[in-house]
């Protein structure tokens, strides 16, 4: 093992490193040992710096060191990838690389822009855009290497596009591909680019992304997916086990704390089934060793998560539904403490540090509050004024309206059943303006990526 990959599988092993947050949802789990937090701002306070970012993107932020990186697309058929490499300090860009898109797609907000969030380890940064373009770069900008798996794999298809972000081993990046055509979990070399395995999966549409986690001393990967959550060997590829039946599990990912795993599941809205959706909310205790397998520890009740993830932290785990309910069961048993609505319904996945839970709302309004098992709101805090916010979103969507296609004659958004007249207009506009669709945490400071702008949340000095 060269020294650059000896360094990042001890990184990897101590993922609350509080100078890094290298993926999505950081290390999988949404939860960091930064310290000094803040716990309020706004406009005027505690927003350290906040810059435009070219094009439009829904990935989250990464974070190596002095470096925070953001992807996005842009062009009428997001023709351009960018990727963006910015200082933590003062938001100066540090340098931006642009690259053609192999497979291309109309540019809309019904579709991923630029969804997939980076990977980020001491040898550089790794994006996966929708495309099926993968592009390695160093933290100096220079391209490593670069993957068009749409010409490996064949064209890829997805109602609104692939919106996975690829998990890491100390040696491989780790990129779903599930879509109506092949599928597959693949492993990529770090160093080379080439294929390390390849699982083959059966065809499904989901927006999930995987996980690896760390069992008896080996890294799994875990991935909950249109129907299923399937644990592979992450240095083979071979599949250990599987649990099927699941109903809704398209957008939410896994988590992951110790040796439990927990799905999070949404409303299927072509097959409503509440008592199924519920129970596919679950936790799972994985088992090593010679005879690999999980146990289910428990199964929701009046539970179905909307697009983030859920968040085990502090000996509970929250859940938040689509009508913005922060949902709190207790880890072990899956016992709900409380069931109350948040500030703003969300989207990013919230953040756990230490006696703090996050929850960043879409539209730019963030909940704390104390962890724990009683619901103790602790701040509520805006981006922007409610007036700003409002003009802001007018003008978006004017500028949607040309773009956004209509759903077909007597159906919803992706051909789903038909919707009321205001739910339909809410859900064609959900993903336009001012979105709030990740975030990321080192010491003393979040970062809040919105489509077009990069927030840094820092105590004034």
């Amino acid at each position: 093992m060269t020294p650059n990959l000896i360094l990042a599988a001890m990184l990897l092993a101590a993922p609350n490193a509080t100078d890094t947050w290298p993926g999505f949802r950081g290390d999988g789990s949404s939860r960091t040992a930064a310290k000094d937090l803040p716990l309020k701002w706004s406009s005027k306070e505690n927003t350290a710096w906040h810059i435009d970012t070219p094009g439009y993107g829904q990935s989250a932020p990464v974070v190596w060191k002095e470096k925070v990186y953001l992807t996005s697309v842009e062009g009428e058929m997001k023709e351009k990838l960018h990727v963006v490499c910015v200082s933590t300090a003062d938001g100066k860009t540090l340098w931006t690389k642009s690259f053609d898109a192999t497979q291309k797609g109309k540019n809309n907000p019904m579709m991923s822009r630029a969804a997939g969030t980076p990977v980020a380890d001491e040898s550089g940064v790794v994006a996966f855009f929708e495309s099926g373009d993968v592009i390695a770069l160093t933290h100096e900008g220079k391209v490593r290497w670069e993957r068009a798996l749409a010409k490996d794999l064949g064209e890829l298809k997805n109602n609104h596009g692939l919106g996975s972000s690829p998990a890491q081993t100390a040696k491989c990046v780790l990129v779903l591909v599930d879509h109506q055509g092949p599928s597959c979990l693949l492993a990529i070399d770090k160093e080379t680019g080439k294929d390390a395995w390849k699982a083959e999966r059966t065809a499904r549409s989901s927006w999930t992304s995987p996980i690896v986690a760390t069992i008896a001393g080996k890294p799994v990967a875990v991935v909950s997916s249109g129907g299923a959550v399937t644990g592979y060997d992450a240095d083979s590829g071979k599949q250990l086990w599987e649990l099927t039946g699941l109903a809704g599990n398209t957008i939410p990912s896994a988590t992951m704390s110790g040796d439990s795993i927990v799905i999070g599941a949404g409303e299927n809205r072509m097959k409503p089934d509440a008592d199924a959706t519920a129970k596919a909310n679950c936790c799972l205790t994985i088992s090593g060793g010679d005879k690999p397998g999980y146990v289910v520890a428990w199964q929701g009740k009046k539970i179905a998560t909307g697009t983030a993830s859920p968040l085990i932290h502090a000996g509970h785990v929250y859940f938040t539904d689509k009508l913005g309910f922060a949902i709190c069961v207790d880890a072990k048993t899956g016992e709900e403490k409380y069931r109350e609505r948040l500030d703003n319904t969300q989207w990013a996945t919230p953040i756990g540090a230490g006696d703090y839970v996050y929850f960043f709302g879409k539209d730019g309004i963030t909940t704390v509050l104390k962890a724990g098992a009683v619901y103790e709101k602790v701040e509520s805090n805006r981006l922007w004024t409610a007036e700003d916010y409002k003009r802001r979103m007018e003008e978006a969507k004017k500028k949607a309206a040309a773009t956004l296609p209509k759903p077909p004659e007597g159906k919803g958004p992706g051909g789903g059943p038909p919707l009321p007249k205001e739910e339909l207009e809410a859900t064609r506009y959900s993903a336009i303006g001012d979105v709030v669709y990740g975030v990321g945490a080192i010491d003393g400071t979040f970062f809040l990526r919105t489509g077009t702008q990069l927030f840094c949340i820092r105590k004034a000095k």
